[in-house]
């Protein structure tokens, strides 16, 4: 097949070819188990690869769509929700496994405590702080307190699992998100890559990091709940997840980019907060309504 033109849009090869436009991917995987997995389940949202080039590369149809993100976001919500809904299985708990996640998460708290104590260490010994510096220090604190709430709730979390025998698991699609999401007639999730068993909280945690500046994710999580409820158990590693930003890092050429960068870090922080607080507070609302 000829390429006439070849782009990139948000990191994804586009070719157009006399056939049409089609994004191409190295291949991962093969996808054909878990596309008969899929459907075997009657969860059609999916699109088969187009088998267009060689063997190594993942194609399928480029669709560009004018829906707002809004709009989008609820859809995928919907299927999101059904995947779950329709995948879903129970295990027995094996202690083994969850000390495993436990430790993980454990190391990536301290670690991100280590990196940001080392941080300020630096920038206190600077005689004059540079503007990316300074809003850093300003809000140091809420970074460390986010720390410390995400270990209180992993902390939870591990003295619940402790008394659990059985624990649901789903298939996850890993990567939902606007980008990986074609809202057409019939929509379809694209990027199955990491798919895979596991905790459901994962794929809403993906969607939230990766979107969370584009759509308002609230309200999107109230509608996923109403449809597919967290445990008590999943709520806490979700809030421990979420609370775990990416670390700051400063690009010393440009201080102008690097205030950007420390800027949309601490706006990740106080909107996780919020959205926590918010979602903890319609918890309590539920619980007292039960006895009234």
């Amino acid at each position: 097949m000829d390429i006439y033109k070849y782009s990139y849009i948000d990191g994804d090869k586009v070719v157009e070819t006399e056939e049409g436009k089609f994004f191409i991917t190295p291949k991962c995987n093969d996808k054909k188990q878990v596309f008969r997995y899929l459907e075997q389940k009657d969860f059609p949202f999916f699109l088969p690869m187009k088998n267009l080039f060689r063997d190594s590369y993942e194609v399928y149809p480029y669709v560009e769509d004018d829906i707002l993100p809004a709009d989008k976001a609820l859809d995928l919500i919907h299927i999101l929700s059904l995947l779950h809904i329709k995948t879903t299985t129970y295990q027995t708990v094996v202690m083994d496994n969850v000390k495993e996640v436990y430790e993980s998460v454990s190391r990536q708290i301290q670690d991100k405590i280590d990196y940001y104590q080392k941080l300020q260490d630096d920038i206190e010994n600077h005689i004059y702080m540079a503007p990316d510096e300074a809003l850093f220090m300003k809000n140091v604190s809420l970074f460390y307190q986010n720390f410390q709430k995400s270990r209180e709730y992993l902390e939870l979390w591990y003295e619940m699992k402790k008394s659990q025998k059985e624990e649901r698991v789903v298939f996850l699609h890993k990567q939902p998100c606007l980008l990986h999401f074609v809202d057409q007639k019939t929509p379809y999730f694209t990027h199955w890559d990491l798919s895979d068993k596991g905790y459901v909280i994962y794929d809403f945690l993906y969607f939230y990091k990766k979107d969370y500046m584009i759509v308002e994710m609230n309200p999107l999580f109230q509608i996923y709940q109403s449809k597919y409820k967290f445990t008590e158990d999943e709520m806490l590693l979700f809030f421990c997840l979420l609370l775990l930003d990416e670390k700051v890092e400063f690009i010393s050429s440009n201080h102008y980019e690097s205030t950007i960068v420390v800027q949309r870090h601490v706006s990740y922080a106080k909107k996780v907060s919020q959205f926590i607080l918010e979602q903890n507070q319609k918890d309590e609302e539920t619980d007292q309504s039960k006895f009234n």
